[in-house]
C-alpha cells in the first residue's frame, strides 16, 4: 500500500488541480493576505474574493477555513465537479473521511467513470484501510467500459496496482491500454517508467523507440520522448536510430 507521504502528496495535488492553475500566494496583494487572517465569521466573503482567499488558505494549509469559504460557493454551484472534488479532498485532509465519501458517492452518481473522482475515492478508501476493495471496484468499472474509451480509467487502475506492489499487473494493464489506444503515447511511457524503476534499461529503450515511431507516424512531435531519454541517461542513437551520427575523432580512435 502507498506510504502516508505518498497519500498526502496525491491529495495536495488534487487540491491544486481542482483550481486548474489559479495563481497562489506569490501574486496576492497585502489586502487579500490580511483577509486570510480574519476570524471564522469574517470568512463569509463576497463571491468575487472567494477564489483569492481560497488560494491563500490552501497555500497556508488552513483546510478547515478553506471549507468554510467553499461551502456557500458549492451551494450555489452544486453540479460543479471541480468545487465538489475540492470539498471532498478538504474533508479528507481535515480527517472527515465520512464527509469525503458522502461527497464522492454523490459525484459518482453523476460521473460514474470520471478518473478524478475515482482517484480521490481510492485515496480516501486507502486512508480508511479499504484499499484492496477500492482497487477491485476500480477494476470492475474498467471492465464494464468498452475498449478504446477507458484509457484514463485504465491508467488509474495500473497506477494503483503499481503503488500496491503489483508491478506485473500494472505492466499488463499498460500493455493492454497501448493496444486499445495506439495513438496515445501515455500507456507506453508509463510502462517505460515502470521498467526504468525496475532497472530494465534495454526494455526502456525499446519502449521509447516504439513510442517515438508511433508519434512520428501520427504526425506528432517527439520532444517529450527525446527529453525523457536524455533525463534517463539513455542513448539517443538507440532511441532514434534513423538519425546519422557523425563520429568524433576520439570515438573513431576508440574503435577496434
Amino acid at each position: 500500500m502507498p506510504r502516508p507521504k505518498r497519500l498526502l502528496l496525491l491529495g495536495l495535488s488534487l487540491v491544486s488541480a481542482s483550481f486548474l492553475g489559479w495563481s497562489i500566494a506569490a501574486s496576492l496583494t497585502s489586502q487579500t493576505t490580511a483577509s486570510a487572517n480574519r476570524t471564522d465569521e469574517d470568512l463569509q466573503v463576497e463571491p468575487h474574493t472567494r477564489r483569492t482567499l481560497l488560494d491563500i488558505l490552501l497555500a497556508q494549509g488552513r483546510f478547515e477555513d478553506a471549507l468554510i469559504v467553499l461551502q456557500p460557493w458549492l451551494a450555489e454551484q452544486p453540479r460543479s465537479l471541480n468545487l465538489a472534488l475540492l470539498s471532498a479532498d478538504l474533508h479528507r485532509l481535515t480527517g472527515n473521511t465520512d464527509g469525503a465519501l458522502k461527497e464522492l458517492k454523490r459525484l459518482l452518481r453523476l460521473h460514474p467513470v470520471d478518473a478524478q473522482v475515482l482517484q480521490l475515492l481510492v485515496l480516501v478508501e486507502q486512508t480508511n484501510g479499504n484499499g484492496t476493495k477500492a482497487l477491485q471496484d476500480l477494476q470492475k468499472r474498467f471492465s464494464d467500459q468498452p475498449p478504446g474509451s477507458r484509457l484514463e480509467l485504465g491508467l488509474l487502475v495500473a497506477d494503483v496496482q503499481r503503488q500496491d506492489g503489483q508491478p506485473q499487473a500494472a505492466a499488463k494493464m499498460y500493455a493492454q491500454l497501448a493496444a486499445e489506444s495506439p495513438t496515445d503515447s501515455r500507456p507506453q511511457l508509463a510502462l517505460a517508467l515502470l521498467k526504468r524503476d525496475q532497472g530494465q534499461v534495454q526494455e526502456v529503450q525499446a519502449l521509447l523507440q516504439q513510442t517515438r515511431q508511433r508519434r512520428t507516424a501520427a504526425g506528432g512531435d517527439t520532444i517529450l520522448i527525446d527529453q525523457l531519454a536524455v533525463n534517463w541517461g539513455l542513448s539517443a542513437a538507440r532511441i532514434n536510430p534513423t538519425e546519422t551520427t557523425i563520429p568524433t575523432t576520439r570515438a573513431a580512435a576508440d574503435r577496434p
